[in-house]
């Protein structure tokens, strides 16, 4: 229900008797505790189920977005005081105290904070988005708190000019009276009058100590003595002037204090309503949020609602027991709508009765169900018979408290009923208690009630054996040793083993044994059957569950198969990634070494050596044979930007894909192009080149393919024009771990096309990049000369550096 909307009239899910049988009140106390408002607190703990179906789906889908927020965002609640009286007294204009008015700032700031976490959320949260439709921050108010009042409910001297003013004159004046005082007693005059050499305040005023004896000694007024009566607390006449500006001013910074805590109170009196549906607000997101976290703990899932009356829990746990309890499969729908659990007492079927009950109560409040999965129908009333109810102030014994109690209950009941009865038809002769038993389940069964029932009597198994929609259901045990297992089996009935237990309980053998032949040969027979029914059933049981283990360790093994396959092959291209790194490091040492003897021959004469189309096509398909025969992918023949099948003509800048990199075309040979990699001049077939944006097409005007062929006649030129376009890199927006292996590649390209200096821009920021880059600029071996911009190089977000001349190889 949405803040501001009426609260409907509706009857109780479940009334308190109900709610206690069922150690509900566990539930709310955990529920409660996990709550930060005191209010949300108090709702908690009075919680009730409601029979509102539009309002449980509404909490139910609630919980589930916020148990997705708190696992996606890391959503939080703040604690909170409860304001409610104190926004109350400041709507009728009563100014409020220090402490009242903090309290409310701080309850404003957590809710703002908590509904902008839940409209800024990546998460898909409709609901709890509508949740928060009716808030509306104040920051204005929230703001004006907490700059005037600290934690502790201190108001602070920032609050107002005036206070910041009278506090400084007052510490003045509290000196000049502390030090007036302190030379007295520091006085050689006064040595011997003085009891300890200490400055003490009494009544807000500084006195000295002095002995009862000389009190004529220092003039002033005694304002009080030691309990002894030897010690007089004389203010001296010349700390009384400074003491009295104190005093003075301490009345000052009341009247100021109680002027800015006025003013502070009629701004939430003018907010006042704003105020209280903000607090509702957080009050709603921090009981959905406290479900979540019960619902977290218990491993809970949001259960399906659908409106027929249905209860479907699979692998159910008692809420109670934590890891204690054992998971319990139950249904009631249309098919099954009365079950009846029979079985030896201590076994679990009361468990398993309150566990139906507090999986529907626990749904009607908003709450999760423990289980694997969960289906929870629309019903109008849960009715409970749990438990000894005899009352000796009402004369009424056990059996006379379970027949008034189940006549409410048959007068209830409908289709739209869920009945929890335990031990059914005991307390009385149990012939009587059995038919009586029948007659009623037969009644839930024409009204169409939901039915758990529990029982020993062999009549109700019998009942549920032979109506339709009607079944038996048993506690398991241990055939050898009868201990109970608490699981809980559908489809058979269960023995009571009344001797059994006797024989464990260690009762004499022989009124065991005189117990079982004072049985009817019916009832022997009756019980010896369903023994073996039970033993059978509870031997096929085991091996089904032997199977389902085996099926879970051979899913296991395939599992643990196909991670140590996927792990060998993240390994292995793992290894491929490190090969392929090293086959490039070799080509740019290779290259780097051609730069150097084209360099060395350059000197020599104007010619620089080529590499013929043939050499560079040997190394390329040698490279390939390597990746092939060591598993490795084919190397990409990288097509950049632009398009890469367009003709190239000298001027153009290429991608040498044999070669892996960029270049200018110098000549155009016909089927192949004289290419410039730096200082050296390849051959290279055209099929291998890929034209960079930015270039002009072989297909351009004839005046740019003369100025691209005048400017590739002067190499001078083109390296100049290369060099600009790869002498800056821009890493601004990146973390370092993103632009440190950009920045590497973009020096290994520079020192094959041998530009420098270069101009790294990093930005300003917070300085960690530019911080991190220089460092790794500074460490790396072909670097020199890093420094950050001058103001006409881009300042501090810059940072230029030199290349050293790589190393012969």
């Amino acid at each position: 229900m949405l803040e501001g909307e009426a609260m409907p009239v509706v009857s109780a899910l479940v009334d308190e008797r109900g709610l206690d049988v069922l150690d509900f009140q566990r539930i709310r106390e955990r529920y409660a505790g996990q709550t930060h408002a005191a209010r949300a607190n108090a709702r908690a703990l009075s919680c009730e189920p409601s029979t509102d179906f539009a309002l449980v789906r509404r909490l139910v889908g609630e919980t589930a977005e916020m148990r997705a927020l708190a696992q996606d965002a890391g959503f939080s609640m703040q604690r909170i005081e409860d304001v409610d009286q104190a926004v109350a007294t400041a709507a009728r204009g009563v100014p409020l105290g220090a402490r009242d008015l903090r309290a409310i700032g701080d309850a404003l700031a957590a809710a703002a904070a908590a509904v902008r976490a839940i409209r800024e959320a990546e998460s898909d949260v409709p609901l709890l988005r509508e949740r928060c439709a009716p808030f509306r921050a104040l920051p204005s108010i929230v703001n004006r708190i907490t700059d005037a009042i600290d934690e502790r409910g201190n108001v602070l001297d920032r609050a107002s000019a005036a206070l910041a003013r009278i506090r400084r004159s007052m510490q003045q004046a509290q000196d000049d009276a502390r030090d007036r005082a302190a030379a007295i007693v520091r006085s050689s005059r006064y040595a011997s009058a003085i009891q300890d050499a200490i400055v003490t305040m009494r009544d807000g005023r500084y006195v000295v100590p002095v002995k009862a004896e000389f009190s004529g000694q220092i003039q002033g007024i005694v304002h009080d003595t030691s309990s002894s009566g030897q010690t007089l607390f004389v203010e001296p006449l010349e700390s009384l002037e400074a003491n009295n500006r104190v005093r003075a001013l301490r009345v000052q910074e009341d009247v100021e204090i109680a002027r800015i805590l006025a003013e502070l109170s009629s701004l939430v009196q003018a907010e006042a309503a704003q105020v209280v549906t903000d607090v509702n607000v957080y009050v709603e997101l921090d009981l959905a949020a406290a479900r979540a976290t019960i619902a977290h703990r218990m491993q809970a899932v949001a259960p399906e609602l659908v409106d027929e009356a249905v209860v479907r829990i699979l692998d159910g746990r008692h809420p109670l027991l934590e890891e204690r309890a054992v998971p319990q499969s139950i249904e009631l729908d249309d098919d099954i709508r009365i079950l009846i659990v029979s079985g030896p007492n201590m076994g679990g079927k009361t468990v398993a009765l309150k566990l139906v009950g507090l999986a529907v109560a626990m749904t009607a409040c908003g709450m999760h169900v423990p289980a694997a999965a969960a289906t929870i129908g629309r019903f109008e009333r849960v009715c409970t018979d749990i438990g000894d109810e005899q009352s000796i102030a009402q004369n009424a014994s056990t059996f006379s408290a379970h027949l008034r109690r189940l006549a409410e209950i048959v007068d209830a009941s409908n289709d739209r009923t869920l009945v929890l009865i335990d031990e059914i038809g005991s307390g009385t002769e149990p012939n009587a208690g059995a038919a009586l038993a029948v007659a009623v389940l037969e009644t839930f069964l024409e009204r169409g009630a939901r039915v758990v029932a529990t029982t020993h009597a062999t009549e109700l198994k019998l009942f549920g054996a032979d109506h339709p929609h009607v079944a038996n259901a048993s506690v398991r045990f241990d055939p050898e040793t009868y201990e109970p297992t608490y699981q809980l089996d559908v489809g058979s009935p269960g023995q009571s083993l009344a001797f059994a237990l006797a024989r464990r309980m260690r009762l004499n053998p022989h009124v065991v044994a005189r117990a079982e032949a004072l049985l009817s040969t019916q009832e022997r027979d009756y019980e010896r059957a369903l023994a073996e029914v039970t033993e059978e059933r509870i031997r096929a049981t085991r091996e089904r569950e032997q199977l389902d283990r085996e099926r879970a360790h051979l899913r296991s093994l395939e599992d643990n198969a196909r991670r140590r396959a996927e792990t060998l092959e993240r390994e292995r291209r793992e290894l491929a990634k490190r090969a392929d790194a090293q086959f490039a490091d070799a080509l740019r040492n290779f290259t780097t070494e051609l730069e150097r003897r084209a360099a060395e021959h350059t000197e020599r004469g104007p010619r620089a050596p080529r590499v013929t189309s043939g050499q560079a096509d040997l190394l390329a398909r040698t490279l390939d044979q390597m990746h092939r025969e060591l598993g490795l992918e084919a190397r990409p023949s990288r097509a950049h930007d632009g398009d890469a099948q367009a003709p190239v003509g000298a001027g153009d800048r290429v991608h040498v894909s044999s070669w892996d990199q960029d270049g200018t075309v110098l000549e155009d040979l016909g089927e192949n192009a004289l290419v410039q990699i730096g200082a050296m001049r390849m051959t290279v077939p055209k099929s291998e080149l890929r034209r960079r944006a930015g270039s002009v097409a072989a297909g351009g005007s004839k005046d740019d393919r003369s100025r691209k062929r005048s400017r590739a006649e002067t190499g001078d030129a083109t390296l100049e024009a290369a060099s600009t376009a790869q002498t800056e890199i821009d890493v601004r927006g990146k973390r370092f771990v993103e632009a440190e292996p950009l920045v590497d590649r973009w020096i290994d390209d520079a020192i094959l096309l041998g530009h420098s200096p270069l101009r790294l821009i990093h930005g300003k920021g917070t300085g960690l990049l530019g911080k991190g880059l220089q460092e790794f600029l500074k460490a790396h071996p072909f670097v020199q000369n890093v420094r950050y911009g001058n103001a006409d190089e881009g300042g501090g977000g810059v940072t230029v550096f030199e290349l050293r001349n790589p190393p012969s190889a």
